[in-house]
């Protein structure tokens, strides 16, 4: 899919010039205002205020080309969580079997760490 130029975004007359209103791709929900651009044309005027302001807040999700926030952000896959789900967190633990929590970061029987996915650290 090809890469989209910025978010989704609405432009905000200002005495001062445009603001933009970036939004996440995903959920729709706004991420950052802009201070006020001004530019020779609107095409321009609207890559200094992503260049500048609102690129900075989002991830480029690498299969479907959405920007997104980072908490909708799977940054192990490189990809938005529509794309590359979490896992869940795991029910047990696979080094020893115990039964372990969500709010569990080590095995409460062997010690290893519960990281991302329900993975251990050797």
């Amino acid at each position: 899919m090809p890469k989209k130029k910025t978010a989704q975004y609405k432009i905000i007359a200002d005495s001062g010039g445009n603001r933009y209103a970036f939004f996440c791709d995903l959920t729709g929900a706004l991420v950052c205002t802009t201070k006020p651009y001004r530019a020779d044309t609107p095409e321009h005027e609207l890559e200094l205020a992503w260049t500048e302001e609102g690129k900075t807040h989002f991830s480029l999700c690498h299969k479907c080309g959405k920007w997104v926030v980072d908490a909708m952000f799977n940054a192990d896959a490189l990809e938005c969580v529509a794309c590359a789900p979490w896992e869940n967190t795991p029910e047990y633990c696979k080094s020893c079997g115990a039964k372990v929590s969500a709010a569990d970061a080590v095995c409460p029987r062997c010690g290893k760490q519960l990281i991302y996915g329900g993975n251990f650290d050797d």
